[in-house]
């Protein structure tokens, strides 16, 4: 009898395992993947994460844990050179590195084997697994369940099924450069990092780069130390309390704190169009209000848009499309068997506080998530910065006691 197994092994469910290392928890996690990787197709030459490094697996909870940012740059000998680095943030592929670096040292990680279905006993899940390779199946048994199968890419049905989502931008990037005009679609972050690299890579003289956003603007990403509070577990708490009439008004006015593009980012794009000769800028194009109805390809693609503002249409014809349309929750069929309590028009799960999914059956087993959790949660739903209060919470409720103490009173700013 198992107290957790995790479905998924991302970020969350990967700090998840750090936090329980030390505890008396018996814990397992499953995922198909042969072994941890992390958004390999965003994997772009010096890109930064969002979060600081502080808030890595587990050093908001355990700053003495061996698992921590600090303790993976002692084992490389770099923890000086870091010191003299001086910054807060860090590149993506150095995040990926210690996820992974992370990922060696749990021995509660299986990997290259899927979850094939759960079933309620009453008494507990047997939670049923098959080895990719192989085949064989086992199924163990476990009190408490955290589905953590992260999102998938989020494509319009419009659009054409040769259109590259952002996630496989890296994969894609040479292929990208061979073509006359390459088209990017969307207003956040991945869109304007694709636009950055594409715009400062080696390219033929006459390659034309087009982006494409609906917004009027290009939203800069919340830094002001009172605004980033919202990223707390005060903010969530609050949060989760409200009607869900209130969360979901609440949810669509949090777009500049979801899908901003850092500062950092948006300096940087303007340096090097400002640079830019007359003749190469006239072959650099930004869009603005311009909403994509259809994407279709014969040889060449074709973007037909509307004008948001002057109910105009537009087409672009280009050789390639860079969707940067981002995800929805990836979940798997076998949840519609275990009696999950839902609410509002999206149909998402009900979460209370503490990450229990709400059931229509009274039971003394439970199932939590780390992923769909945007109408419950709010902002901070697919936060990295959040992953460990998240964790502390789940551990402490599975746990029926405080196994890692959460702080309570963390903003200057009263939400209730």
């Amino acid at each position: 009898m198992y107290d957790l197994i995790g479905v998924g092994i991302g970020p969350m469910n990967l700090g998840l395992s750090a936090l329980a290392h030390p505890t008396p928890l018996r814990t397992l996690f499953f995922d198909e993947s042969e072994q941890f990787s992390w958004h390999p197709g965003m994997m772009i030459k010096d890109s930064m994460m969002q979060t600081s490094f502080i808030s890595d697996l587990v050093t908001l909870a355990d700053p003495t844990s061996p698992f921590t940012y600090l303790n993976y740059l002692r084992s490389l000998n770099r923890l000086h050179t870091f010191y003299f680095y001086e910054k807060l943030l860090i590149s993506r592929q150095e995040y990926n590195a210690y996820l992974k670096w992370v990922s060696t040292q749990l021995d509660d990680l299986h990997f290259s084997t899927r979850v094939i279905d759960i079933q309620d006993t009453g008494d507990s899940y047997e939670v049923l697994v098959e080895e990719v390779a192989t085949g064989k199946r086992t199924t163990y048994e476990t009190r408490n369940v955290v589905l953590g199968t992260g999102s998938k890419p989020s494509i319009p049905g419009s659009f054409d099924k040769n259109v590259i989502h952002n996630t496989q931008y890296v994969m894609e990037k040479e292929a990208i450069l061979q073509q006359d005009k390459v088209s990017i679609v969307g207003s956040g972050q991945s869109a304007a990092e694709i636009f950055l690299d594409l715009l400062t890579s080696d390219r033929p003289e006459t390659f034309e780069l087009e982006w494409i956003s609906r917004s009027t603007i290009f939203e800069t990403l919340e830094t002001g130390k009172l605004g980033e509070e919202i990223f707390s577990p005060s903010y969530v708490r609050y949060f989760n309390s409200l009607p869900l009439a209130t969360r979901q008004e609440a949810v669509a006015k949090f777009t500049r704190s979801q899908n901003g593009i850092s500062p950092e980012t948006l300096q940087a794009i303007y340096e090097h169009l400002y640079d830019l000769s007359p003749e190469e800028q006239q072959r650099v194009k930004i869009r603005a209000n311009l909403e994509v109805d259809q994407i279709s390809y014969d040889s060449d693609f074709t973007i037909t848009m509307r004008h948001t503002e002057l109910n105009e249409q537009r087409t672009s014809k280009t050789g390639a499309v860079v969707a940067a349309t981002g995800f929805v929750p990836s979940l798997p069929r076998f949840i519609n068997r275990l009696d999950i309590e839902f609410e509002g028009e999206q149909q998402a799960w009900k979460v209370d506080a503490n990450y229990r999914i709400s059931r229509t059956v009274s039971a003394n087993h439970h199932l939590y998530a780390t992923t769909n959790l945007e109408l419950s949660h709010g902002p901070a739903a697919d936060n990295l910065g959040m992953s460990v209060s998240r964790n502390q919470l789940i551990l402490n409720d599975v746990a029926g006691k405080e196994l890692y103490p959460v702080e309570q009173h963390a903003t200057f700013t009263t939400f209730d």
